[in-house]
């Protein structure tokens, strides 16, 4: 399998609707800077996420789920070239979201099976990824300094990714929790199977230099050779990885920006 080892060098940097088939855009969101802008961009979703941001107890959650949930909609209607309203979910039976068959039905050319999402956010950030044709899952957390990392790890890793942990420096060891933690979550919403897939039936774990992660199913080896891993670089106290199927595919990285600045083509 030949796989990029790297993420690639030339980031997005305008939202302009064009994705080829080999690659894989990431877009990485600033979630205060959107603040402000919540009650402007509930209006693009739904009545069914209105209610559901309506139950947030708390101003924080709440924005982060109206914000994440907008954004992605601009996004995809950008790539269907339709407008963010019409864009319609379904979620499958394993809890993954998708775009619902029946989402822009006055747009028959349009072939939504082509285009699959993922999306995750943590404390002030938020990402999400989008391809056409493959199996997607990105996940972000931003780093705990008080996470118990060695008791997590002997709870919920695998063998191997328990015993790499503790090769870790110490002042390392809550960081390198993350790097595998967002890989192995990563894996999972791009596999689909989501709480039935058992933690320790596999392992993510970096490559000794580069961006890239190596998975391996422990009872399935061909099953590792379906994936593409690769860890993204959002910052020093976030860590995010992204799980694509397939091979030979292309991750361009791109920051949303505020709200005062253009993002779409001239």
């Amino acid at each position: 399998m030949v796989v990029s080892p790297e993420v690639d060098p030339e980031r997005l940097r305008r939202l302009d609707g064009s994705l080829p088939e080999d690659e894989v855009h990431v877009w990485h969101v600033d979630l205060s800077a959107w603040e402000n802008e919540a009650g402007s961009l509930c209006e693009l979703l739904n009545p069914e996420e209105r209610e559901r941001a309506a139950r947030f107890k708390f101003s924080g959650p709440r924005n982060q789920f109206v914000i994440s949930r907008a954004l992605l909609r601009r996004a995809l209607g950008r790539y269907l070239r339709i407008e963010a309203g019409e864009i319609r979910f379904r979620t499958t039976a394993n809890g993954k979201p998708e775009l619902a068959a029946n989402s822009v039905l006055r747009f028959s050319h349009l072939h939504l099976n082509d285009l699959r999402f993922n999306l995750s956010h943590t404390e002030g950030a938020t990402v999400f990824a989008v391809v056409r044709h493959r199996q997607v899952g990105i996940d972000v957390e931003r780093i705990r300094a008080d996470t118990n990392a060695m008791e997590l790890a002997e709870r919920f890793f695998s063998g191997p990714e328990v015993q790499w942990l503790q090769s870790q420096p110490a002042s390392e060891q809550v960081s390198s929790f993350y790097r595998c933690w967002t890989g192995k979550e990563a894996y999972i919403k791009a596999q689909g199977e989501g709480l039935s897939l058992a933690l320790s039936s596999f392992g993510v774990l970096p490559r000794p230099s580069g961006s890239e992660l190596q998975l391996e199913v422990y009872a399935d080896p061909e099953e590792a050779r379906r994936w593409s891993m690769w860890q993204l670089a959002l910052g020093a106290d976030l860590r995010a990885a992204l799980a694509v199927e397939g091979a030979s595919c292309r991750v361009r990285l791109g920051h949303w920006p505020s709200p005062d600045t253009d993002l779409n083509p001239r």
